[in-house]
């Protein structure tokens, strides 16, 4: 194993690789295998590092579509069950968004809906994402936190269809939260 394959880093190397990039990974990750090694501000500097790299090596479109595929893969099952339960045990639509505030309140999240546009808007007032929030906010690169759109998108596609989803702004980029807008199909 060349680069950090495991754990929530290994999403980023795997994801890298299924698009197509195996060429571009030893600019990008060629130091990965320390990755563990590193105490938590360590890390979440090296990840602002690889970002760099990444848009680098293969540019911000193609760097956003591999982190939206790595916050796909976050949000896993267990995301998708939490939502999916909620909705099943909500009497309406206005219900459903009640019931998942009182649940997000425990990750400082608050999600309101707005029936005119069809669209969700979600503000965190913590990072949750385990792979950087226990370091510093980025300075150079704000690549990283487009990870949350892939998560956000499978999280509101297990009861909606999502159309468009916008990363607004995030903590690890200097405001005081995290803000994604998400627009539903009709």
């Amino acid at each position: 194993m060349k680069y950090q394959e495991t754990g929530r880093f290994g999403r980023l190397t795997k994801n890298l690789r299924k698009q197509g990039f195996e060429a571009e990974m030893e600019k990008i990750l060629h130091d990965s295998k320390d990755f563990q090694k590193l105490n938590k501000k360590q890390q979440t500097k090296y990840i602002e590092t690889v970002m760099d790299r990444m848009v680098d090596a293969i540019g911000q479109s193609k760097t956003n579509n591999v982190l939206f595929a790595c916050g796909e893969q976050c949000c896993g099952k267990s995301w998708s069950t939490f939502v999916k339960k909620i909705w099943t045990n909500s009497e309406s639509l206005e219900n459903f968004f009640e019931n998942l505030n009182e649940e997000e309140e425990k990750y400082n999240t608050s999600i309101s809906y707005d029936h005119l546009k069809h669209s969700i808007k979600v503000n965190r007032t913590k990072c949750i994402c385990g792979l950087i929030n226990k370091g510093e906010h980025f300075v150079d690169n704000n690549s990283y936190c487009n990870c949350s759109t892939g998560h956000m998108s499978k999280f509101f596609n297990s009861v909606f269809s999502v159309k468009k989803i916008s990363l607004i702004k995030t903590i690890y980029n200097g405001a005081d939260k995290c803000e994604w807008n998400i627009v539903l199909n009709e």
